[in-house]
């Protein structure tokens, strides 16, 4: 906070606040505790007096590991730096390198110098090109919102609105999939913002499973024998994968034993779990009266949690729920 370095980042349509360093002793096993999220508002507080009483949308924490050889101290004094161990060097081990530190800001610089020294050991001497490379969708330029509501009112696209909240329309995600052909409903999110308003999914998630099942579901007459459409394109959270060429050659675009994974229900259930991770440390004020409207929408309108398919979806969602008993064991640092 203000005494130790971190600072209110304005990113599209909020502020972020942050962060708390604490040490954690299992990287599976992680909450939020509720003084972390008082301390950033009180501490926000300091440096943008009032901001404590804007309406607080999400929190969210995540796990990273500091390298620092023959080190005990704080982590906040820990270096933020990344580490490339050249195993060889080090230990006398034949093709083993390993990459650690760093945060997202630097990721693609740690992806060059691993590179640069595995291609090295393999006689390889190309020119890197990462510096020169965009990444996917950068071509799209800055996001505001004020140029998305500018585009809706001139073009007359209201009625084609998937998200209210960060103005995103079904051309924006139509647009995102033939880009992407392994696209995710998380890729979604980050390209588009879909889900990343204050109604953090409740509405625009129905929708959006129903666009993307429209684009990539393939006729009926085209459905496996038990049911289950093939699909050109893999969106779901796992490791991406080109269907395409299955498809094409006349054979189920997705493996029989995987094919619960692509299913619109689960991908639908799945991704409002995630989003109602990130909820649940800041049930109060505006944002409890919103997720309880989402609540009803899901269980009583939607009835969501009674879509077919549901035990396939359950070892998924049951791994993201998150933990809100309480911790006595953990206390405020002083």
């Amino acid at each position: 906070m203000p005494d130790d370095g971190d600072i209110i980042v304005p990113v599209h349509t909020v502020a972020v606040i942050g962060t708390t360093d604490e040490r954690v002793a299992d990287p599976e096993n992680l909450r939020i505790e509720p003084w972390e999220v008082q301390l950033m508002l009180d501490e926000g507080e300091k440096l943008v007096p009032g901001i404590s009483k804007a309406r607080v949308v999400r929190a969210w924490a995540g796990v990273r590991p500091l390298y620092q050889e023959d080190y005990a101290g704080a982590s906040r004094d820990a270096t933020r730096k990344f580490a490339l161990l050249d195993h060889k060097e080090r230990h006398h081990i034949d093709g083993f390198i390993t990459i650690t530190g760093g945060k997202w800001t630097t990721f693609r610089l740690m992806a060059e110098k691993t590179v640069d020294l595995a291609t090295s050991y393999l006689g390889e001497r190309k020119p890197c090109v990462t510096a020169t490379t965009s990444v996917p969708g950068a071509d799209q330029g800055p996001y505001w919102l004020g140029h998305r509501l500018h585009e809706i009112e001139e073009k007359h696209m209201q009625g084609q609105l998937v998200c209210e909240c960060e103005l995103v329309t079904r051309a924006m995600l139509e647009n995102a999939v033939r880009q992407n052909p392994t696209i995710t409903l998380d890729d979604l999110r980050r390209d588009v913002r879909l889900g990343m308003g204050p109604c953090q999914g409740g509405f625009c998630t129905y929708r959006a499973v129903g666009i993307v099942h429209e684009m990539t579901a393939r006729d009926p007459e085209t459905a496996t024998g038990d049911g289950v459409a093939s699909w050109d394109v893999a969106y779901m959270q796992s490791p991406a994968r080109s269907v395409a060429d299955g498809a094409a050659a006349g054979g189920p675009a997705i493996p029989a034993d995987e094919r619960e994974l692509f299913n619109p229900n689960l991908l639908l259930r799945d991704f409002l779990q995630e989003r109602w991770k990130g909820v649940t440390p800041i049930l109060w004020g505006q944002q409890l009266k919103q997720e309880r409207l989402d609540e009803l929408i899901y269980l009583s309108v939607m009835n969501a949690d009674h879509l077919p398919d549901r035990e396939l979806s359950s070892p998924v969602t049951d791994f993201y729920h998150f933990d809100t008993t309480p911790n006595d064991n953990l206390e405020m640092p002083e």
